[in-house]
């Protein structure tokens, strides 16, 4: 597979190319791919072989203290405020579909995940769902939503603590009859906003769940480890 993705306005981008774990998305070392297709916690994981969802990226997120030059990691970020950026960053998420994973255009339903708790809050999430309905001509359902406000998941640095933070506070407009899902976001840091939309839709009759992101947070330390194993 290609490592390199030219968008139209000349950016060449790297596209997050495998391996990488069959859950979540985050790359693993091409001498673990070889033994299993998951990375250390997801293989460690009761539910790996069948996930609440699975998460799919077009590329990689780097923090900005590690990272600072990363195009599509500030493009990400930038997109959080300003929707200019929204028809670039789709032209990845088309790549993403065309290239990476067909399969995802066999699924029947696209939704974002939820915006804030104001009504009419600009959600880009929700903008670059709409663009991948009309593109695959799928059915496009803003159905996710905040039913009470929680603390930014970013400042929380414990994973259960940030589970249990949002736990019980999405909510769903919306009963379905088993179709699957493409939950669309920009990023997946950790699973935990994605397993949480995932328990949301499956108890109002959501069929299987993949989720499709502009990027997976990838540290230095895990490129560092990557680099080691792959040599």
């Amino acid at each position: 597979m290609e490592k390199i993705f030219r968008r139209s306005d000349g950016k060449d981008l790297e596209i997050l190319y495998p391996p990488h774990c069959e859950v979540c998305g985050n790359p693993i070392p091409d001498a673990f791919a070889r033994s299993h297709p998951y990375c250390g916690a997801c293989n460690s994981d009761p539910d790996r072989s069948d996930p609440p969802v699975r998460v799919r990226a077009f590329g990689k997120y780097l923090y900005h203290n590690e990272f600072p030059d990363d195009t599509l990691s500030n493009e990400i970020r930038r997109a959080k405020t300003d929707p200019a950026f929204i028809p670039h960053l789709l032209e990845c998420l088309y790549h993403a579909m065309d290239h990476q994973y067909p399969e995802l255009q066999d699924l029947d339903l696209v939704i974002p995940v939820m915006r804030g708790s104001g009504d009419g809050e600009y959600n880009p999430s929700a903008l670059l769902a709409e663009g991948i309905s009309r593109r695959y001509n799928k059915p496009y359902l803003d159905v996710l939503y905040k039913t009470e406000p929680y603390r930014p998941l970013h400042e929380i640095h414990d994973l259960h603590e940030k589970e249990e933070e949002i736990r019980g506070k999405i909510g769903c407009t919306q009963t379905f009859n088993g179709e699957s899902v493409l939950l669309i976001d920009d990023t997946c840091i950790n699973m935990v906003t994605k397993r949480e939309c995932a328990r949301v839709l499956r108890a109002h009759g959501a069929g299987e769940i993949w989720s499709l992101v502009l990027g997976r947070m990838v540290t230095r330390e895990h490129l560092r480890v990557l680099r080691r194993y792959n040599g």
